[in-house]
């Protein structure tokens, strides 16, 4: 049974990463586009047959980077469940170029969430018959702080900008419409995008780590759940120089082939 339950608990929780990162994907499209696109054909007028263009498809792997996989981590403590999201400013430009909007356009408009470390977060106790117990947002909101590479601890920003603050009351209903009580329970928190020394945090392009910590909320003084830099999806494709192999960006060495990975590799 306790195994049982065990999988039905990750299955769901990627089944609400998979449609918080839909949800928060469509939602970047609809902000960036701004309205209709132009370029309907002009009334009483007949379009020309215009021939089918040939498309190659795209072969996915469980290895092509993807910015949704690298940046969500699970909840993994006895007896709870849940779901750490870091989204980062480029998810929003990447959501919305991925689907006809220009990421000039998209990262003009996005431009205020540059000041934030975006985490996304939801929690819950499971019993034993697999009900579970939602930590409250307002709890999550005070007990769950980052830590940067230093060791330096920040917590969320009780009045970030009106931007950001509309982000986040914008997306609460859709997201309680789409997962129910974890959707209610999800919650939207922004911390400081740079250190005290005034060091970026969390930036995606450098090498770097930080930690999302929740102290004294799932049965436990402090979970950790530390994200490692830069993201594979974001920087420059990696390569293992001895069998050309595509690889994690944050990684230093092959895993396969056990040699040295540094700037050079790069390149195939």
């Amino acid at each position: 049974m306790t195994k049982l339950l065990k999988t039905e608990h990750t299955q769901i929780n990627y089944f609400c990463a998979g449609i918080l990162a839909l949800i928060l994907a469509g939602h970047s499209i609809s902000l960036a586009q701004g309205g209709p696109r132009s370029g309907a054909s002009a009334p009483g007028k007949s379009d020309k047959p215009v021939e089918a263009k040939r498309v190659t498809a795209i072969v996915h792997t469980a290895d092509t980077p993807d910015m949704v996989r690298e940046t969500q981590l699970g909840v993994n403590e006895p007896g709870h469940t849940g779901l750490i999201w870091w989204i980062p400013f480029e998810f929003w430009v990447n959501a919305a170029s991925k689907r006809g909007v220009s990421s000039e356009q998209a990262a003009k408009q996005f431009i205020s969430l540059r000041d934030y470390t975006m985490v996304g977060i939801m929690a819950a106790e499971v019993g034993s018959f697999g009900a579970f117990t939602f930590v409250p947002p307002e709890k999550l909101r005070k007990g769950v702080i980052l830590r940067d590479s230093s060791g330096q601890e920040y917590t969320a920003i009780e009045e970030p900008a009106p931007d950001a603050k509309n982000l986040a009351a914008m997306m609460k209903p859709i997201l309680s419409n789409a997962i129910g009580k974890a959707g209610d329970n999800f919650e939207l928190l922004f911390f400081p995008a740079r250190s005290r020394d005034g060091q970026s945090i969390a930036d995606p392009n450098q090498k770097g780590k930080f930690s999302v910590v929740l102290k004294d909320l799932i049965g436990v003084p402090e979970s950790v759940y530390e994200f490692r830099l830069p993201l594979t999806s974001v920087v420059q494709p990696k390569y293992c120089p001895l069998g050309k192999e595509r690889v994690n960006a944050n990684w230093e060495y092959c895993p396969w082939h056990g040699v040295a990975l540094n700037t050079a590799t790069a390149q195939k």
